[in-house]
Order: C-alpha cells, then structure tokens, then sequence
C-alpha cells in the first residue's frame, strides 16, 4: 500500500490509527527512552541515531542513550534500522510495513511504548530521521553557512515532545531524482560543500551533481573535493554525480602539449571551411574511429579509477559547435550524432563499470529527440529549456504565442513540444534541468513556489522522474525559499504549497511572517515579469511603475516589521529580506527609464550606483559577486546599454 502524503510536515503526523495514541518522548526535560541500533549499524544507522538525540537534546535538554539491540534492554525505545538489517541475529522481527519500492522510501511506526523509523536504504533512514524531528517542531530551512550566523535551522525549546501515530506505510517520493548541481562553483569551497551536503537530506535531495571540470578551465573539478566529500556522501547515502559540458576533458587539442593536435588534426572538429579547430567549443570529430576510440580510452579509466562516481554526464562542450566535415554530416543531426556515440562509449563502459548510469543532455541544438538512433532505456535524461521564459510555465498556452515579428514561436512552445517528443520517442528517466535559480539572473530573488507548484504537476503529466537546481552559497538567501520548497513538492506536487510557504516564513520570520508571506507573493508576481530577466520582455512604463509600487508598499512594511521585532535573529533575517527586496525596487527603476526611453548615460548611472550598492554586500549570501558575476560590465549588458549595443532594448 503507497501513500502521496508528504513527510515533510507535520500534517501526516496527525494521521492516525483510530486505536493510537500520542506517544510523549520526553516530559519535563526528561525521558525514560533508549535509541536502538542494530548490533552492527550502518554509517546511516549511526548517524540517524546520533542525529535524533543531539536534536531531541537541543530540543529539550534530555539525553537519550545510545545502545546497539541486544536482548535485554527493556522498553520505551526508538529504533533506527534499514530495511531488512536486523537488529540482532537472534531477534526475531517484524517489519510492520510492507515492502519498499525505492530506495529513498521510509516508515515511521509509533506504538505505546516505541518509535521505529525504518529506510529502505541508508539515504531512506534519513529522510525518515529528519522528518521525525521536523514533526516535533524542527525546521531545516537551509544550509549551515557562515552568513546565517549559526540560524540557518531552527530548533524550538520544548521540555516536552510528543509523537503522533504515523500510518503503517511506506512513504515514497513521486520524483526519483532530486539534485542540487554545483555548476560553476564561483562561491563553493570545501567547508560550505560539505555544510551543503550535510542539509540536503534534512530538505528531501538525493542527488549532488559536480563538474569533472567545468569548462575544461582547471577550476570546477570533482578531484579536487573528492577525497574530502565522498565519505560524507556515502555516509548519507547521497548519489554522486560527476560530468557535465565536457567531451573536451577527454580529448582537446592541449593534450600532451598540443602534440595530438599537431600529430592527429582530423581527430578535432572541422568549421564550415573545412579547418581543424582547436577551440573547446568544437565537437571532436565523431566520423573519426581512432578519434572516438580515443575518447572513450580516456573515458574509461577516468571512470574505472573513480568507484564512487555513480552517474556521468557524459555531454558535449557548453555551446557545442558540431564538425562540418562530410563524414560527420553522414551521421545525421547533432541528436543522431550524440545517441551514436553514447550507444558505442555506453557498452564500452559495461565491461568495466556496469553499475554506472550514463546521462545524456536534451539540450540547445541536442532539445529535440534523435529520429532514428535508440537511445537505451537505462541512460538518464537531462532536459534543459535553458531559454524558458518564466513569466509562464512551460504549459502556459499564454507562453506559446508567436514572437513579435509573427514568424517562429517562442521558445517555451518549442520545449513543451520537445519534451512531450522525448517522452514519446524514450522509454527511459527524464530529468529536468529546472534553472530554477539561474545564474543569468544575477542574484534578483526570483521567487517560484506557486511557479514550481504548477510546472511540476505538467512534469508528471509526461511524465518524468526527476528535477535539479543550481546552488551556490553566495547568493543562497535570495533562492532560499526555493531551495526548500523545491523537493518538499518533488516528493509530493499534490500538497498545499501555501501552507508549505508559510511552514516556511512561520520558522523563519515568527511574528512577522504574514509580512515576509506578503513579500514573497509580491516578489513571485513582479520580479518573473518586470525585472530584468532574461527572455522576459520590457513591458510598458505604467505596469513596471504599478509593480513598483506593489514592492515599495511591501518595502514598507518590512521596515516597519524590524524596526518592532524584538528578537535579533529576526531582526537580521528581515534586513536581508528588506535588502533582497530594494534590490528589486533599484532593477524596477532602471527597467522604468528602459521603457521610458531615457538616455543611455543616465541609464549607465543609476546602473554604476546600484552595481557599487550590492558590491557592498557582497558576503552577506544574498548576492553573488565572485567571479565574472554582476561585474559592472555584464549589468551593462543585461540592461541593454554597454557599448556594443545600438539601443536599449530589452536583454535577452
């Protein structure tokens, strides 16, 4: 028997068995309870243990004892134990729940004198551990990084616990793949990547996704944190995923001091004209056997040295341009062109890692399915509307209208098509590369649970089985809201995302979160339409001056609300609302002199002052300003007045 309902509140709590009554863990600060492990417990077992009682401690001052099952120990007790991992050889059980169907599935079973919270696996323990502990009141809101000054969670003061009665069920995520991807990494570093490891099961991810090398720069890589970031990983049962734009890495003309270049020319990809190019961006030469032979060498002994790695994205350079030569255009289109060559690299790598899952990308000219290659069911897709306009779902018919010049559709037409093709055309996983927090977006608090909500219920219409987000530490409290929404609603789309909101604002605003609840629903509405992000047209001067207003009103009130709070990490927490919050008034500003056709210098201006404005808060985690990002150059460009620009025009 299934249940849809979501662990994630304290809702299913309350389902009970009409026979079950509320079991008191701890009353008065104290608690007659032992936790139990089996004899020999997993690293999952031990740190859902560990876990339980250093929060039920925080909670309310009591200490339980951790002991390994042995006959003898007596009754009350709350158990922690993997699926079919007795507790002791020579204890008889029960399993109380019927079979699991993933491995992320979990049970939580209350009786008068128990608590037995059960996983299919060790990453399904502690989903189950983490959402025990969210029922009794804690809030896993978002990583532990440095700019949260230890607040990132919160943890209620209670001397008193209770547990309710939980159906005796499996509760199973509707979405198989739930991945946070690193990407570019500008603001990652050890310590924060393993801060971020350590929330994602808190929050219902299972998947960690790392460039081998992003952009082939020697910057991004997986070997540089693997060492330190595998055991923490597969403590928790956390899938590593490893790849990304890179058919480079394995073969590019720099290799051997550019001697493969210079001996083998006709391995690398050809322009138009017929030339052998040396630049990253160019597919090698897939027609070309030794070229593709040597690629997959590379290929395998990267894999083969790196046991951990458990899917691959085995993909082309980021703005591939395919080889022109004519061998290559026999092949087919890029779509038939990347299902050739990940049907040879794919039975290769079976012979020597045949537990490996390989991931294909649907994505820029690859959108479209091949027409004749069969990709294998087992290979997982990554499919990436990278162009989505977000003023509209992807199912929107509102989206879909023709561009201004009446000739081609726009571009969400072209990825609801092309997503319903893949589903038609492939029997295997589909996974959606959400851009749900984008990089294009410059830090602007794109605000997308009501969004999410609704795309994801077209997503199961397909349907698919996985969605991913980029995360970066730097401009984290700008897409936090996001971040903890996103896989409450990919384990269950049906809940109420209202209530998952305010679950959320509750925690972190307290008395004043029907303000911060109204500064989000005035960011989802405006900023997807009026700021400046990318694919979003510049509308009219008088609706970006009605927006503004709906922002400067709410601006307000969240002055207001900190002035009055008392507690100081409210305090703080409103600031940076408030802070998230002006940036959007300063983007508003210049978006209204963009429709209003001022002059391009006053318009560089007002954009210089605010670009100096948030370079002031550059390490507060609410904008990213590392690296190449919102450097004074590229907001020049997103607004359509650096120097190459003829007009100002909205970015595109």
């Amino acid at each position: 028997m299934r249940t849809s309902l979501i662990a994630f509140t304290v809702t299913i709590l309350a389902i009970a068995h009409a026979h079950a009554a509320d079991l008191t863990i701890v009353q008065d600060g104290k608690s007659d309870f032992t936790i139990w492990t089996p004899v020999d417990p997993t690293a999952a077992e031990s740190l859902a243990a560990s876990e339980f009682a250093s929060y039920v401690e925080q909670m309310s001052g009591a200490k339980l004892p951790i002991e390994r099952a042995a006959r003898g120990v007596k009754k009350p007790v709350i158990i922690f134990r993997e699926w079919m991992h007795r507790l002791s050889p020579d204890m008889a059980e029960q399993h109380g729940a019927s079979m699991p169907d993933t491995p992320d599935d979990f049970s939580i079973r209350v009786r008068a004198d128990s608590v037995t919270v059960t996983g299919a696996s060790g990453r399904g323990l502690l989903f189950g551990t983490y959402r025990l502990l969210d029922a009794l009141g804690c809030r896993f809101l978002a990583p532990q990084y440095g700019h949260y000054r230890g607040a990132a969670e919160v943890i209620p003061r209670s001397t008193t616990l209770t547990a309710k009665e939980w159906p005796n069920l499996w509760i199973s995520p509707k979405l198989a793949y739930r991945k946070l991807y690193i990407e570019e990494g500008i603001s990652h570093d050890e310590a924060n990547l393993k801060q971020l490891i350590e929330w994602m099961p808190k929050a219902g991810y299972n998947v960690l996704v790392c460039p081998l090398d992003y952009g082939n720069r020697g910057r991004v890589q997986w070997d540089k944190w693997r060492d330190a970031l595998t055991p923490e990983l597969q403590k928790r049962g956390i899938t590593i995923e490893v790849g990304g734009h890179g058919y480079e890495n394995f073969l590019n003309a720099e290799m051997d001091g550019g001697k493969v270049f210079a001996v083998h020319p006709e391995w690398f990809g050809a322009d138009e004209k017929g030339t052998r190019r040396k630049q990253k961006s160019y597919v090698f030469c897939t027609s070309n056997a030794d070229a593709v032979e040597f690629v997959t060498k590379n290929f395998l002994a990267y894999v083969a040295m790196r046991p951990e790695i458990q899917i691959f994205d085995f993909w082309p350079p980021d703005g591939a341009r395919w080889c022109a030569c004519d061998d290559c255009a026999k092949l087919g289109d890029p779509p038939e062109r990347q299902a050739k060559l990940l049907s040879h690299v794919s039975r290769e790598v079976a012979k020597v890692r045949p537990d490996l899952k390989m991931e294909a990308i649907a994505y820029s000219k690859l959108i479209e399915p091949p027409k004749t290659e069969k990709i294998d069911e087992n290979v997982l897709i990554d499919f990436c509307p990278i162009a989505q306009n977000f003023e509209f779902t992807l199912d929107d018919p509102a989206g879909h209208s023709m561009r201004e010049d009446g000739t081609t559709p726009r571009a969400n037409k072209q990825y609801f098509d092309a997503l319903r093709a893949w589903r038609a055309r492939f029997d295997g996983p589909i996974s959606i590369y959400s851009y749900y927090r984008r990089y294009a977006w410059d830090s602007l608090p794109v605000t997308l649970p009501w969004h999410m909500k609704r795309e994801l219920t077209f997503y199961a219409s397909i349907p698919t089985q996985g969605i991913s987000t980029y995360s970066e530490p730097g401009d984290w409290f700008a897409y936090e809201l996001n971040h903890y929404v996103l896989p409450a609603l990919a384990w269950d789309r049906d809940q109420d995302v209202d209530a998952l909101v305010n679950k959320f604002a509750d925690a972190r605003y307290g008395e004043a979160s029907p303000v911060a609840m109204e500064a989000y629903r005035t960011l989802a509405d405006v900023v997807r339409a009026y700021c400046s992000v990318p694919f979003v047209s510049l509308k009219p001067k008088s609706e970006i001056h009605a927006a503004a207003q709906r922002v400067d009103a709410v601006a307000k009130q969240l002055h207001t609300a900190r002035a009055s709070a008392k507690d100081d990490v409210i305090k703080r927490h409103l600031q940076r609302l408030g802070f998230v919050v002006e940036y959007v008034q300063r983007d508003l500003a210049v978006q209204e002199m963009r429709a209003a056709r001022a002059p391009r210098e006053q318009i560089r201006e007002r954009i210089a002052k605010d670009h100096a404005w948030l370079s002031e808060h550059a390490d507060e985690g609410v904008v990213l300003i590392k690296g190449h990002r919102l450097n004074l150059d590229r907001a020049y460009r997103r607004y359509g007045v650096d120097e190459k620009a003829p007009t100002t025009a909205p970015a595109e």
